[in-house]
C-alpha cells in the first residue's frame, strides 16, 4: 500500500498529527464538557430538567449521524478540505454556543456545533492513519497510545474542565475555549497538509436518498434510546418504542437504495466482508460492555461509600490506566506478530472476566478489589478501542478506508448508547437509590453478555493481518 504522504517532511508530519489529535481531542471533549456545567447554564438562560436532555442529545445526534457521511465524502474527495470544513463549522457552532442567550438558541447552537464534530474525530483518526501507515510500525505505536490517552483525557477531563471553568470563569468558556485551540490546529493543518486523495477512488453521483435515510433513520434510534436513557421511560413507552421501530424502519429501507447507488455513502461490499462486519459487530459489544462501567461506578462510590466526586473520579484511576496499558499493548502485538485476532480475543476475555466479578460488589467491598476489576476491565477495553480500529482499517481497500472508520466510530457510539440505556433500566429495578447490588448486578449483567457477544464477533472474523517491521515494504493484508 502506497504511503500518499511518504513525501511529506518529518517535522510537517509531526506537527500535522498533533494538530489532528487536538481536532479529535475537542470533538470528544464538547460531548462531556458540559455535563458539569449544566446546573448553571439552566440557572442562568432558562429551561427545566426537560432541557438537560436536549442540550446533550443536539449534540450527540448531529456528531453520529455526519460521522458516516464524513467518512464516505473523505474516501471520495479527500479529507483535508473536509475536515478544515468540518474544523470551521465546530468553531462558529462553539462562538454561538458560548454567546446563546436562551435555550433554544444554545440547543440549536449545540446541534450545529455536532455537524462539525462529526469530522473531527472520524477524520482525524482517518488522517492518521493515512500519516502513519502500517508500514510505520513505531509511528502506529505511538500514535495508538496517543490516541487513547487523548481519548481518556476528553472523557474524563471534560467535565472536570467544565466544572472548573463554570466554577471559576463561566460556563460559556466551556465552548468559546475551543476557538484558540481549534484555530491554531486548523492553521497547522491549511499550511502543512496537502489535499490528497486515493487514486483508486472514483467520485459519482451524489447519493442523496441515502443520506437522507442514513441521517434520518440514524436520528431517530438515536433519539428513542436518548429517551429511554434520560427520561425514565420504558422500552414499550409509546414514544420510545414509536421512534426506534420508526428508524430501523428507515434503516432497513437503506439497504435496497445503498445496493443501487452509483457511489452509496454507505457502501454495501464492506459488510459484505465477514471480517469487517464482524469488526463492527465486536466493536459495538465492547462498548456496549465498557460504557457502564464508567457511569454508574461513580455513583456507587458517591451515594453508597460515601466518596466525594473527586475522590471517585481518583478511584477510577486503575479503569484509566488499563485502557492507556491495553491499548498500547495491543499496537506493539500487532507490530511484532503482524496479527489483530489474539489481542482482540484477549480483550474480549478480559473486559468479560472483569465485569462479571462485579457480580460480588457490596457496600464494603475493599477499595483495592474493585480497583483490581477496574484494572481489567481497562486492560480488555483497550483492543476495543484501537485494535478494533486498526483491524477495520486494514480489513477494506484504502479507498474506502474512510467510510470503514467512520462505520467503526459510529457502531461503537450506538454501543454505548445501548448499553447506557439497559444500565438505566436495570439499576431502575433495584429502587430510586443507587445501590451496590443495583449498581453491581447491572455492570456483571451487560458486561458479561456484551462481553460474551463481543468475544462471539471476533471469532468470526478472519485474522486482519498487518505488516511486520522485518516486511515494511510489502502491502499490508486483510484476509476478508
Amino acid at each position: 500500500m502506497k504511503d500518499l504522504y511518504e513525501d511529506l517532511p518529518a517535522r510537517s508530519r509531526t506537527a500535522v498529527t498533533y494538530a489532528l489529535l487536538g481536532c479529535a481531542f475537542l470533538g470528544m471533549l464538547d460531548g462531556t464538557v458540559i455535563g458539569t456545567a449544566l446546573p448553571r447554564i439552566v440557572e442562568q438562560v432558562g429551561g427545566t430538567d426537560s432541557w438537560y436532555v436536549w442540550l446533550i442529545t443536539a449534540y450527540l445526534l448531529t456528531s453520529s449521524v455526519s460521522v458516516p457521511i464524513y467518512g464516505r465524502f473523505s474516501d471520495l474527495y479527500g479529507r483535508r478540505r473536509l475536515l478544515l470544513s468540518g474544523v470551521a463549522i465546530f468553531l462558529i457552532g462553539s462562538l454561538a454556543c458560548g454567546a446563546a442567550g436562551s435555550m433554544e438558541f444554545l440547543i440549536v447552537s449545540r446541534a450545529f456545533q455536532g455537524l462539525g464534530a462529526g469530522a473531527l474525530l472520524t477524520l482525524g483518526m482517518a488522517l492518521i492513519r493515512d500519516l502513519h501507515p502500517p508500514s510505520r510500525a513505531e509511528g502506529m505505536i505511538r500514535m495508538q497510545t496517543l490516541m487513547a490517552a487523548m481519548m481518556i483525557a476528553g472523557m474524563v477531563g471534560g467535565p472536570l474542565l467544565g466544572g472548573l471553568l463554570t466554577d471559576h470563569a463561566s460556563w460559556r468558556w466551556a465552548f468559546l475555549i475551543n476557538l484558540p485551540i481549534g484555530a491554531v490546529a486548523a492553521a497547522v493543518i491549511a499550511v502543512a497538509l496537502p489535499q490528497r486523495r486515493d487514486p483508486d477512488a472514483a467520485p459519482g453521483r451524489l447519493d442523496v436518498a441515502g443520506i437522507a435515510l442514513l441521517a434520518t433513520g440514524l436520528s431517530l434510534v438515536l433519539i428513542g434510546l436518548s429517551l429511554k436513557g434520560n427520561t425514565g421511560r420504558g422500552w414499550w413507552d409509546p414514544a420510545v418504542l414509536g421512534t426506534l421501530l420508526a428508524g430501523l424502519a428507515l434503516l432497513a429501507a437503506l439497504v435496497p437504495v445503498e445496493r443501487r447507488a452509483a457511489t452509496p455513502v454507505l457502501p454495501p461490499h464492506l459488510l459484505r466482508r465477514r471480517t469487517y462486519a464482524a469488526l463492527l459487530a465486536g466493536g459495538f459489544f465492547f462498548q456496549l460492555a465498557a460504557l457502564p462501567v464508567g457511569v454508574f461506578l461513580p455513583l456507587y462510590l458517591q451515594h453508597a461509600r460515601g466518596q466525594s466526586a473527586t475522590a471517585s473520579g481518583l478511584l477510577l484511576l486503575p479503569l484509566l490506566a488499563g485502557m492507556v496499558a491495553g491499548n498500547r499493548l495491543t499496537a506493539v502485538l500487532i507490530r511484532r506478530s503482524g496479527h489483530t485476532k489474539p489481542p482482540l480475543l484477549a480483550g474480549a476475555g478480559l473486559i468479560t472476566a472483569g465485569t462479571v466479578a462485579f457480580v460480588t460488589l457490596g457496600p464494603d467491598t475493599p477499595l483495592f478489589m474493585t480497583g483490581a476489576f477496574l484494572l481489567v476491565i481497562g486492560l480488555g477495553t483497550g483492543p476495543g478501542m484501537g485494535g478494533i480500529t486498526i483491524a477495520s482499517q486494514n480489513a477494506v481497500p484504502r479507498a474506502d478506508m474512510g467510510a470503514a472508520t467512520a462505520g467503526s466510530a459510529l457502531t461503537k457510539q450506538l454501543g454505548g448508547s445501548f448499553g447506557l440505556a439497559c444500565a438505566q433500566s436495570l439499576v431502575a429495578g433495584h429502587g430510586a437509590r443507587i445501590t451496590a447490588a443495583g449498581v453491581g448486578s447491572t455492570v456483571a449483567w451487560i458486561g458479561g453478555v456484551a462481553g460474551l457477544l463481543a468475544l462471539a464477533s471476533i471469532l468470526l472474523m478472519r485474522d486482519v493481518t498487518v505488516a511486520r517491521p522485518a516486511a515494511a515494504d510489502r502491502t499490508p493484508a486483510a484476509r476478508s
